[in-house]
């Protein structure tokens, strides 16, 4: 409970109505962004330019921590005090509730995950296919499928082999049907965009280091070594095969241009560090063997808010323009918006959500 509201306020200070007139400050300048705009929003809304749940969110977020969303009140018999705790929206777009969303979701993932090292892997796509996913949202879940299918090839290795005779082509999950194979985990969470917010579909992994394997009488056994260049030309090639088999890439000139123009595979993250590592960059204990820790770093990229308050350096009302800065993740220096954000292209700043407001 919000210790803020253990005031005893004069009621004709608190009406039901306060948020019409609130004075709405640079502490959340993303509701200033909002509140500001939001007949622009609703335009966009009604013309059908942008999805149902975008302003349904942006509103809630707005009326977040106010009555409109209803309000529990307490009263003290003996004092005659009483105080007013309104509710909150409940939208992971809200920065307030977004981040207590992902603490609720880690403490979820910690109650099930091994106690054991795991490896944050991230399975990143290049720009030539980022329209063909924008085009049609159903199709981001193949990039799901690549990524499991390119895990599991890895711990089944020696399977693989075996079966090379075989046409595997058609096979959607990749040894589903046979028994023998090595049994991985994993958790997975989409993303729609990069660190400067603009289209980018990639996949975030949280996976335990052990396989459990049918063949060898039901044990357990570590599974420690990456294959880099494997990880990037297997999840190269099955996200390629999934594509042809969405009917996408129909013409081979396509699929032949995306071999010869990325010879190393498509881009994946898959780094091991260890916790002792004196980094002072926060991502240094990612992978870490704290399962805690571990698992607090990747469920941020399970639920979160599309922006961080703080990376917005500069908010201008009367020009509808928003500077803000991000990291790079190739170099982690910072990077400033020198040509601002105009307010009147909205879709980099709240239509960039992971899995509901990118269009």
């Amino acid at each position: 409970m919000d210790t803020t509201y253990h005031s005893n306020i004069p009621i004709e200070t608190l009406s039901l109505l306060d948020c019409d007139v609130k004075n709405f400050n640079f502490i959340h300048p993303i509701k200033n962004i909002f509140f500001d705009n939001i007949d622009y929003i609703r335009k966009l809304d009604a013309s059908g330019k942008a999805r149902p749940c975008i302003l349904d969110n942006v509103e809630r977020s707005l009326l977040c921590h106010t009555c409109y969303l209803g309000f529990d009140q307490f009263e003290y018999p003996d004092c005659d005090n009483w105080n007013i705790i309104p509710h909150s929206c409940h939208s992971t777009f809200c920065n307030a509730c977004g981040v207590k969303y992902a603490k609720q979701l880690a403490a979820k993932a910690t109650s099930f995950c091994l106690d054991c090292p795991h490896r944050h892997i991230v399975f990143t796509i290049p720009e030539e296919l980022r329209n063909w996913f924008r085009q049609d949202r159903t199709r981001l879940n193949l990039l799901f499928v690549a990524a499991r299918n390119t895990i599991c090839i890895l711990v089944n290795r020696s399977l693989l082999k075996k079966l090379k005779t075989k046409q595997l082509r058609n096979t959607h999950y990749i040894f589903k049907d046979i028994p023998i194979r090595n049994e991985f985990g994993m958790i997975a969470t989409i993303h729609t965009f990069g660190r400067d917010l603009k289209w980018n579909p990639h996949i975030h992994c949280l996976i335990p280091e052990l396989i459990y394997s049918f063949k060898n009488q039901d044990k357990i056994k570590t599974f420690h070594h990456f294959n880099f260049i494997k990880l990037r030309k297997t999840f190269q090639f099955e996200l390629i095969r999934l594509i042809q088999e969405s009917s996408g890439l129909k013409k081979p000139e396509e699929k032949n241009r995306l071999y010869k123009d990325h010879p190393k595979g498509f881009y994946v993250y898959a780094k091991f560090k260890s916790p002792d590592n004196a980094s002072n960059d926060a991502s240094s204990n990612k992978n870490s063997k704290d399962i805690q820790g571990c698992v607090n770093y990747f469920i941020r990229y399970a639920g979160r808010p599309a922006m961080a308050e703080n990376r917005i350096t500069e908010y201008n009302k009367g020009s509808n323009t928003v500077s803000w800065f991000y990291n790079d993740h190739k170099d982690e220096k910072r990077h400033d918006d020198s040509g601002n954000l105009k307010i009147t292209n909205l879709d980099r700043l709240i239509f960039t959500k992971n899995g509901e407001f990118t269009i």
